[in-house]
C-alpha cells in the first residue's frame, strides 16, 4: 500500500515536472521572440536616423541651401556694394572764380560743368573761354575756373604769341607745350613723354575733349601725379 501511494507520488511529481518544462520553453520561446523583434527594431531605427537629412527655411517658406547662411552671404553683399559705391565716386578741386571754391565729391563719369555746378556755381567774373566743361573729370583733379583778363594777363606777361601756340602747340617765346594742339613730335619734347604716351595723349583729347587744365593731364592711362610734377612747368592749356 505504501508503495502504491509513493509510486502516485512520483508520477504526480513527474506530471508537474513535464508541466514546468513546457511552460519553461513557452516562456523562453517567447523571450527569444521578443528578443528578435527588439533587434528588427533596433536595426530598423539606426538605419532611418542614418539617412535622416535636416532642412530649415529663410522664414518666408523658402529652403536655404546647407552651407549658405544669411551671415555670410549678407557679408559678401555688403562688401560688394561698399566697393562698389567707392569706385563709383571721384574727388575734385575746384577753385578760381566760382562762388564756393573747395573739395567736392561727384560721381565717375561727371563732367567740368558739374564740378562747377558743386562748386555753387561760376562768379561773375568768371572767364570759361579757354574752359572745356564738357570733359570728364578724373579723381584728384584739380580744376581752376579763370577770371575776366586772368589768360590774356598771364600770356602778356610771359610775352606768348597766341598765332603760334594755336598752329603749333608751342606757346611762342616761353616754349610750354599746349597739351591740347601739340602734335606727337612737340609731346615728345617733354621729359618722359615716349611715342606711345605722345599718342595717348592725343587719343585722350580727341576722345574724350580736349584738357580744362594741366592737371586734366592725369585722365591719361600712364600719367600720375610724379610724372605730372616733372613736365608741368612745360606745359600749358
Amino acid at each position: 500500500m505504501a508503495q502504491r501511494e509513493q509510486h502516485e507520488r512520483v508520477k504526480k511529481m513527474d506530471r508537474w515536472a513535464g508541466k514546468l518544462l513546457g511552460h519553461k520553453a513557452v516562456v523562453m520561446a517567447i523571450l527569444v521572440v521578443i528578443a528578435m523583434a527588439s533587434g528588427l527594431a533596433m536595426a530598423n531605427l539606426g538605419g532611418s536616423a542614418g539617412g535622416v537629412s535636416f532642412e530649415r527655411t529663410d522664414g518666408s517658406g523658402s529652403l536655404v541651401e546647407p552651407g549658405s547662411g544669411d551671415a555670410s552671404s549678407g557679408k559678401t553683399s555688403e562688401g560688394s556694394s561698399t566697393k562698389a559705391s567707392a569706385a563709383a565716386e571721384v574727388y575734385v578741386d575746384v577753385d578760381g572764380a566760382v562762388v564756393s571754391p573747395g573739395v567736392y565729391r561727384l560721381k565717375d563719369g561727371a563732367r567740368v560743368a558739374q564740378a562747377i555746378d558743386a562748386a555753387g556755381g561760376l562768379a561773375p567774373e568768371a572767364d570759361v573761354t579757354g574752359l572745356n566743361r564738357a570733359s570728364k573729370v578724373v579723381d584728384g583733379q584739380k580744376i581752376h575756373v579763370p577770371t575776366v583778363g586772368e589768360q590774356q594777363a598771364s600770356i602778356a606777361e610771359a610775352g606768348v604769341d597766341v598765332g603760334a601756340s594755336a598752329s603749333s602747340g608751342v606757346s611762342g617765346a616761353t616754349g610750354l607745350v599746349n597739351i591740347n594742339t601739340a602734335s606727337a613730335e612737340e609731346l615728345q619734347t617733354l621729359s618722359g613723354i615716349g611715342p606711345s604716351m605722345a599718342q595717348s595723349i592725343i587719343d585722350e583729347r580727341t576722345k574724350n575733349g580736349a584738357f580744362a587744365s594741366v592737371d586734366d593731364l592725369m585722365r591719361v592711362s600712364g600719367i600720375g601725379e610724379k610724372k605730372l610734377a616733372k613736365i608741368k612747368d612745360c606745359i600749358c592749356v
